[in-house]
């Protein structure tokens, strides 16, 4: 009887230290801080948290304001994209700002611009530089920020 006691024990103790052992992984101790160094499961999840950083630090942020009134609405990043996209893409003329009425205010990643939505020209009055964009472009940018907007002087 001492022996099956015995024997019963010994197996249990044993099948302890399995269920220990897959519980706690491999018992192969990571070396260095190398990344090459770590589980392919950790790999991915280090990969994913730095794709989100670089995402952060990627996006940008813009506001709309109607020139005569105080509101300040905040655009979704696809809108800030597509109208960056239209400003850093366009062709500057750098004799100056237009001469026509400008009916909004946008602020695009920290850099203000003054839109007149009815000929569809951006000043940037800090350089002195005028983008005017052809009727597509208008007519995109026109449609988004009359979400927020009126657009045209009243």
């Amino acid at each position: 009887m001492k022996r099956v006691l015995t024997l019963f024990l010994v197996l249990i103790c044993m099948l302890s230290l399995v269920a220990c052992d897959k519980a706690t992984g491999s018992g192969e101790p990571v070396r260095s801080g190398d990344v090459s160094d770590m589980p392919e499961s950790d790999k991915n999840v280090f990969g994913e948290k730095e794709q989100t950083q670089q995402a952060i630090i990627e996006s940008i942020s813009g506001t709309i304001t109607r020139i005569d009134e105080d509101k300040i609405y905040d655009l979704t990043e696809e809108e800030v994209k597509i109208i960056a996209d239209i400003i850093d893409n366009g062709t500057w003329h750098t004799e100056g700002a237009a001469e026509c009425a400008n009916d909004c205010k946008l602020i695009i990643d920290e850099r203000t611009y003054y839109y007149h939505s009815e000929c569809g020209t951006f000043n940037d009055k800090a350089n002195n530089q005028n983008l005017p964009v052809t009727a597509e472009e208008k007519e995109s940018i026109n449609v988004i920020l009359a979400q927020y907007i009126t657009l045209g002087l009243e």
